[in-house]
């Protein structure tokens, strides 16, 4: 993750540490998600 992102997300919510912390993990989690999901799409396409 780039810190264009990090910084973005810190000046948005006012620098609380807290808030910026479990934006983060949100993020972290979608990401996680969104790559599982590409990966099945991926999958499926190839097997054609």
């Amino acid at each position: 993750m780039n810190k264009k992102w990090k910084h973005k997300v810190a000046k948005a919510t006012g620098s609380n540490y807290k808030l910026n912390r479990k934006i983060m993990q949100i993020k972290r989690s979608w990401d996680e998600v969104e790559g599982m999901l590409n990966g099945s799409v991926k999958k499926k396409k190839s097997s054609r």
